[in-house]
């Protein structure tokens, strides 16, 4: 697990590194130049003897935009260090911020002891790299004048563009564009990774990102506590243990509740991902139309279908009486039909329900679904995990795609504690919370993965894995990275177009071959 800090978090960090701890501010911004330059080193190298790229043997211009902050002052030190190694090295200053840092100005007078002045203009020559020391994590303004004018002729040069920390222009709190923002190649950012490289569209202006360790004390990050966190490969250790001497009942019986007349493949694809994470037994509950389709698909699975709404809430006690965990939703429709199944489970059964796509569509309609099984949720005698996307989130929040977007973060976690349930917010970047301070970001995954059916496997995985004996909220959470480590396969394997549902579920056992 680690942490994503907002900009507000990440200055107190380094506040409480320097302040609290007694970490002078000038070692770790020396550490951070020292970061930077040396990822430039790595790129572009140079031949010591005669100063020019060992590639090209062609001289390698540098210019370092600087302000009069701290990232200013990082911009700074990154100048002397490459001017020693050899680069041919411009630091332009715009210079509109009235006072410098103490930062700044110290390591400005170092520059000046060495013969290297700060130009006051924008110089009119090519460069090979760009450095963006302008703005850091504390910028909380949108961009105008000349600020404007000096990032949009970075954007429109040809030069390799290095940003420090963040690419300025870059919220890093929300991700968003404050008006204009460097659109970077290489982001170098100093000890934790910051939310709003995560979140779009700030994540697209990073291009490649490496966090560097520059000696913030793990002590000033556990003061500070961010809120947001994620996970890496290392968290599948997580992933539950199979008993040597289980049988399919220890594994977990799930019940898939999906397809409808118009719709089996949904049911298909959900059903198959939680056999793929480990479920002992599926029993898929689906329209009567569909029992060829399913039962060739998945000759595995148990099968119960409907045919009208006497039917279809039999099948639902059936899935209450016989599951661990139920799955409703995919493909199932918004008619009586799947409604009276909704309704029955909700208030019926004993244990996890997983609810996505149509299922949350039926939620919207008929909110007095969603307090059926309240009581019920905060005595702990059920867990509700819904899967929403944007839209389906805006439905049933009542709010604007927009609104939820500027902050999904805390509506997903409002909503989990209004409601007492697992939220799970899918869109490029899918938060997880079931209410309380923390709530999880996924980074895993890719765009191919917007493709029809990617959330009905989603579904089959956090049902398969909460039958396996883990948490709801931590099936959510690990369902979801494990997803998008499964699509990061499938890119690799097919390309990012050429993926399918079915793709993404071919991948998840090697994904998880090494842990379970």
């Amino acid at each position: 697990m680690k942490f994503l800090a907002t900009g507000n978090e990440m200055q107190e960090i380094d506040r409480n590194s320097i302040d609290q701890i007694g970490i002078p501010g000038i070692v770790l911004m020396e550490r951070a130049a020292m970061a930077v330059a040396g990822e430039i080193e790595n790129r572009f190298p140079i031949d010591q003897r005669s100063g020019q790229c060992v590639e090209t043997m062609a001289d390698i211009k540098v210019l370092i935009i600087v302000e009069k902050g701290n990232n200013g002052g990082d911009g700074l030190a990154v100048a002397r260090i490459l001017s020693e190694k050899g680069y041919q090295t411009d630091v332009y200053c715009i210079g509109q911020i009235r006072k410098a840092t103490e930062s700044f100005a110290v390591q400005q007078n170092i520059l000046e002891q060495l013969g290297i002045k700060l130009l006051d203009e924008y110089p009119d020559q090519k460069y090979d790299i760009i450095v963006d020391a302008i703005f850091g994590v504390g910028l909380k303004r949108d961009i105008r004048g000349i600020h404007q004018k000096i990032i949009e002729k970075i954007n429109d040069t040809p030069a390799y563009v290095v940003s420090i920390d963040i690419p300025s222009g870059v919220s890093a709190t929300t991700g968003q564009v404050m008006n204009v923002a460097v659109k970077a190649d290489l982001t170098v950012t100093m000890g934790l990774m910051k939310v709003g490289m995560v979140l779009y569209p700030g994540c697209a202006c990073c291009g490649e990102i490496l966090v560097k360790d520059i000696g913030f004390p793990g002590k000033a990050v556990d003061i500070v506590m961010p809120e947001i966190y994620t996970y890496e490969e290392k968290d599948l250790m997580r992933l539950p243990k199979r008993a040597e001497d289980g049988n399919k009942g220890t594994f977990g019986k799930v019940a898939v509740i999906a397809g409808s007349q118009e719709i089996s493949g949904a049911a298909c694809l959900a059903a198959s991902a939680a056999y793929r994470v480990g479920s002992g037994m599926v029993k898929v509950y689906t329209h009567k139309d569909n029992r060829v389709i399913v039962g060739g698909y998945l000759p595995e699975a148990l099968m119960k279908t409907y045919q009208d709404e006497k039917t279809a809430v039999l099948c639902a006690e059936d899935a209450c009486a016989w599951a661990d965990v139920i799955l409703i939703g995919p493909g199932i429709g918004t008619g009586k039909e799947a409604e009276c199944m909704l309704k029955t489970v909700l208030e019926e059964f004993k244990g996890t329900i997983v609810v996505d796509a149509d299922g949350l569509n039926l939620l919207s309609a008929h909110k007095d679904l969603l307090t059926a099984g309240e009581i019920s949720r905060q005595t702990g005698n059920i867990s509700l995990v819904i899967t929403p996307h944007i839209k389906e989130m805006s439905r049933l929040t009542g709010k604007t795609v927009a609104e939820l977007k500027e902050a999904p973060v805390r509506e997903c976690r409002t909503f989990a504690e209004a409601e007492t349930l697992v939220c799970v917010l899918k869109d490029a970047r899918t938060c997880v919370s079931a209410g309380g301070v923390h709530t999880y970001m996924n980074t895993s995954g890719n765009d191919g993965m917007a493709t029809a059916g990617s959330g009905d496997v989603l579904a089959g995985m956090i049902a398969g894995l909460s039958a396996g004996g883990i948490s709801p909220a931590e099936a959510a959470r690990l369902g979801v990275y494990i997803h998008g480590l499964a699509g990061d396969r499938a890119k690799k394997r097919y390309g990012k177009a050429a993926m399918t549902a079915g793709s993404l579920i071919d991948e998840i056992g090697p994904v998880m071959s090494s842990y379970v």
